[in-house]
């Protein structure tokens, strides 16, 4: 015969309530999560809304050198700088197929290029950035050495390896009206990638500021960095920059210059003259060695070693 164990009523309503409040307690923590995940995606589906439907996905796996341009494995010296290392990242950019499907057709051509040893294409996994406008603010990317513009039975081709390619001018269809088919995107945001409406080669630039709508007028907008988990465009605008009054960077306006003082401008002032007059005589002469010095160049190889679609 089997013992029967009577239960203890204080302890049944015990167990009881706190059954009850611990259902009461995932109640509130669900609803909680509900909410902040909805306000999450709510400003996520925001910031999204304001750009065009990305059609194309596109990485380019990019590299930083040291400030002496090497790239390759060596040990460390003491006279080295903790932070002179060459830095590696990946940029994920996203391209406005439906709003400018000409400029993503002429950008996915130097992406999507078969490989060729003897007889190669230009692409971008051989690109370089190498220049930083200090007044707009535009990173140049997309300088594929080798590759230049010339004229052929009057008009402009690209030349490449011995090898000539057709030049054509990335510009969107145009209505009867003159005007393109859809309105195009200003380039008043960050992290947008724009074309110069007249350069037929496959240099872009990537806006680092919020107010370069002065670019509106001679660039079109056709897509923005998706990701850029390292940094990178960050990484390259701290970088030092030489232009005709000395070398400057994001962190500073005004040149840097040996010294300081009345002095150092006016020098500074002489020095930019006379290499002015020098590059304009090595013109007249042929010389185009000085055509490596220019306004804007960034003092860094900053070069993309892959390109793919995502």
């Amino acid at each position: 015969m089997s013992a029967t164990t009577k239960s203890n009523p204080l302890e049944n309503e015990h167990e009881r309530r706190s059954f009850l409040h611990n259902v009461a307690q995932s109640i509130v923590f669900s609803s909680a999560v509900s909410s902040i995940s909805t306000s999450a995606s709510a400003e996520e589906g925001s910031d999204s809304s304001n750009l065009p439907k990305i059609t194309h996905k596109v990485y380019m796996d990019v590299r930083i050198s040291r400030a002496d341009g090497s790239f390759y494995v060596r040990d460390a010296s003491p006279s080295d700088s903790p932070d002179d290392e060459p830095i590696y990242g990946q940029l994920v950019l996203g391209l406005f197929g439906e709003l400018t499907p000409n400029h993503v057709k002429q950008f996915l051509s130097y992406v999507e290029v078969p490989y060729a040893v003897d007889n190669p294409l230009p692409s971008y996994s051989r690109s370089k950035f190498q220049t930083l406008d200090t007044t707009t603010g535009l990173l140049i990317g997309g300088t594929i050495p080798g590759l230049d513009v010339t004229t052929l039975a009057g008009g402009n081709v690209l030349e490449y390896s011995g090898r000539v390619i057709p030049a054509k001018l990335w510009l969107e269809e145009k209505n009867s009206s003159g005007d393109t088919a859809t309105p195009q995107l200003s380039n008043g945001s960050k992290g947008l990638l724009t074309h110069r409406n007249l350069d037929v080669t496959p240099s872009f630039g990537i806006t680092s500021r919020n107010t370069a709508t002065s670019l509106d007028a001679t660039h079109t907008v056709f897509g923005c960095i998706v990701e850029d988990k390292t940094g990178f465009l960050d990484q390259v605008l701290d970088l030092p920059v030489l232009t005709d009054q000395g070398k400057v960077s994001r962190t500073t306006d005004e040149p840097v210059t040996a010294g300081g003082g009345v002095g150092a401008s006016l020098a500074s002032s002489v020095f930019t003259a006379q290499r002015m007059v020098f590059r304009d005589a090595a013109k007249t002469f042929g010389d185009s060695r000085l055509d490596k010095v220019y306004d804007g160049k960034i003092l860094r190889r900053i070069e993309v070693t892959k390109v793919g679609v995502l």
